[in-house]
């Protein structure tokens, strides 16, 4: 099933965030706990889209018909950033400097030189990995560019797949893959005088391919 295109539509309320993956553990006898973290973070998306004229509810009920429920895929990432993009410079044309690399930090080059910041705490960044995944990170602390054009990425989740070498890195419409929540389909509604409202929920579908 190819990945379908999220309609034209900013959405009135919405929730966006990253659900990681840890389990605890508590001493019985103790009461101390210990944490454990894994893989397999995710982001998460709750959205609400109210005041919807006739020809945009429809286009939005086509769109999650499509779906298919959880089934289908698309790309689409935090509202706000969409909106209103970096607070970085984010100028010129980045990559990701160097193969195999891993965790919560991503050498990049091919920035616009000299600028504070290239890219600014929370904004987001997408690149494919090298297995063809779409990874979406955030920033998560000022990063300058060099007078190289170089700058190092403090990021969260961790990489999943390594990216290669010269690997394109998109900022602007950051996203990342996603699918509806469950097969129960997302809701809309109609209210007098025949003004639509749509509300869906869904997470981060990240595969080894896009």
């Amino acid at each position: 099933m190819p990945v379908l295109t999220f309609p034209s539509l900013t959405p009135t309320n919405a929730e966006f965030g990253l659900i990681s993956n840890t389990q605890a553990f508590t001493s019985p006898l103790s009461g101390t706990t210990q944490t454990l973290e894994m893989p397999g973070a995710h982001w998460h998306l709750r959205a609400l889209f109210e005041g919807l004229s006739d020809a945009q509810r429809r286009t939005m009920q086509a769109f999650l018909v499509q779906c298919r429920g959880a089934g289908g895929r698309f790309y689409y990432g935090d509202p706000a950033f969409l909106v209103n993009g970096p607070t970085g410079n984010a100028g010129g044309t980045p990559l990701v400097n160097g193969a195999s690399q891993t965790g919560t930090s991503l050498i990049t080059d091919g920035w616009t030189v000299s600028q504070t910041p290239i890219m600014g705490t929370g904004d987001y960044f997408q690149f494919d990995n090298a297995n063809g995944g779409r990874e979406l990170h955030m920033v998560v602390a000022d990063a300058n560019s060099d007078g190289s054009g170089n700058a190092t990425l403090t990021i969260e989740p961790a990489i999943r797949v390594s990216p290669a070498d010269n690997a394109a890195i998109t900022v602007t419409g950051a996203k990342c893959q996603m699918r509806l929540a469950s097969d129960e389909i997302a809701r809309w509604r109609l209210s007098k005088p025949l003004i639509g409202s749509v509300e869906i929920e869904a997470i981060e579908a990240f595969t080894d391919a896009a």
